[in-house]
């Protein structure tokens, strides 16, 4: 493995700007589920969670930072790797794969969901401006032609115009939510709700920012754990902040009625909110591809297909494969229209080990004093980075409290894992027979 160390990555960034970054990377379209995760947790319960889980995410950005440098490899499936072998490398394979291809298909329901609202407000509720014909329309006439680059670099601009449609679309939530509450009544604030398990891989897969983790480190200009631990912690302190705000105000909005798009709480003909609409659906048109290319090169390099084959024959076989790809995601966005299940089945099964699950066992596998000398074993190969000072490093990791929060990962990734995503399809399965 031929992996980059801390010597040979230069960045200019400061703690705080590495913290803006990895912000950047945890709030996308998920925080529109958030007020839906406080209903189905409970009110005060989803609080809870939502404030323990950005604790949890600075937990979780340090100990992969501190197994990075103990076996200088900054790449989450080498370190995978090296804690766990070949399982570790599958595990978070699954977990990308999942998030990813999740996320595709997420995209093209609400994308169903917001265009169809606006199209039979203008238009007139109507065979051509049903939900299964805006799907199709959008996804074939404007994310399709979007997927067959060899890389993502022509579509770094549209990305870059993608993000900043999120702010116009969470002020424009902010700003209309409140006037739909019209009722004296105080709306229901159940302390635990029906659905907790799920609902806390929902806001795990809000807080997903792990994956970008060894590629934030490594724009830090000066490499060490105490900037690492500066940036994790403003990025978890903002997040947690404005995603509480946003989802107290949203939930206060629609109570118990809360969608899992939140946008579907709001009428059609609200011309702010159909704004909005329009925006979101625009946002993630450009955003598909970012989760489409990396699970498309991963699948496409097991298959022996390359997007960069000189040969032409190859090029057309990739670029069918890419097709058929896309054309799962459009089949399945077609069929489900439950994304309150799809942002569970994300949550449960690919948040709660990219967040959770992974983090824990890599810095019990390669850091705990407590377990590697029995696991990892101190003489091997892996432990000996000459680049990284271990004495210096000790003095920055708490112990024996960061071998705890370890383990309280690794359970809590675990349970969510097998019990959240078990739970998810028995409510989608019963909620599909007593349709």
């Amino acid at each position: 493995m031929n992996e980059l160390s801390t010597s040979t990555v230069h960045g200019n960034l400061s703690p705080i700007g590495a913290g803006f970054n990895l912000v950047n990377t945890m709030i996308g379209s998920g925080i529109l589920a958030l007020p839906y995760a406080l209903k189905e947790a409970g009110f005060y319960f989803g609080i809870f969670i939502m404030v323990l889980s950005s604790l949890l995410i600075y937990i979780a950005l340090n100990v992969l930072v501190y197994g990075g440098r103990r076996v200088g490899m900054y790449r989450f499936e080498a370190v995978s790797e090296a804690a766990m072998g070949r399982t570790g490398y599958h595990l978070l394979s699954f977990a990308l794969a999942v998030n990813s291809i999740g996320s595709c298909i997420s995209y093209l329901i609400i994308i169903g969901d917001t265009t169809s609202s606006v199209a039979q407000h203008v238009f007139g509720p109507n065979i051509y401006t049903s939900r299964q014909a805006t799907i199709l329309y959008t996804a074939i006439g404007f994310t399709m032609p979007l997927l067959f680059f060899r890389t993502l670099e022509p579509l770094v601009k549209p990305s870059v115009l993608s993000t900043l449609c999120l702010p116009f679309i969470v002020a424009i939530v902010a700003l209309r939510g409140p006037t739909y509450h019209t009722t004296p009544e105080p709306v229901p604030k159940p302390v635990l709700g029906s659905s907790a398990l799920p609902a806390i891989g929902v806001i795990a897969f809000a807080y997903s920012c792990t994956q970008t983790s060894y590629q934030s480190y490594q724009t830090l200009r000066q490499k060490t754990l105490a900037g690492w631990k500066t940036a994790s912690a403003f990025a978890s302190s903002l997040a947690v902040v404005i995603y509480l705000a946003f989802s107290i105000i949203s939930y206060q909005s629609f109570g118990l009625d809360t969608q899992p798009n939140l946008l579907n709480n709001f009428d059609n003909s609200d011309q702010l909110a159909n704004v909005a609409r329009v925006l979101l659906a625009f946002s993630l048109t450009l955003t598909y591809p970012m989760q489409f290319y990396p699970i498309r090169d991963l699948f496409g390099q097991v298959l022996g297909l390359s997007p960069q084959s000189s040969s032409r024959e190859a090029r057309i076989k990739f670029n069918l494969f890419a097709l058929g790809m896309f054309a799962s995601t459009l089949v399945v966005a077609l069929a489900v229209e439950d994304l309150g299940f799809v942002f569970k089945l994300i949550g449960t099964a690919a948040a709660s080990l990219l967040v959770f699950g992974l983090p824990g066992i890599i810095y019990l596998r390669l850091v705990s004093p407590y377990f590697t000398s029995k696991l990892a074993g101190e003489s091997s190969p892996l432990l000996d980075s000459n680049s990284i000072d271990m004495d210096e490093d000790a003095k920055h990791i708490s112990e024996p409290s960061t071998t705890i929060m370890s383990c309280f990962l690794l359970v809590l990734g675990a349970v969510v894992f097998i019990v959240g995503t078990w739970t998810s399809i028995q409510e989608f399965v019963f909620n599909y027979i007593h349709k």
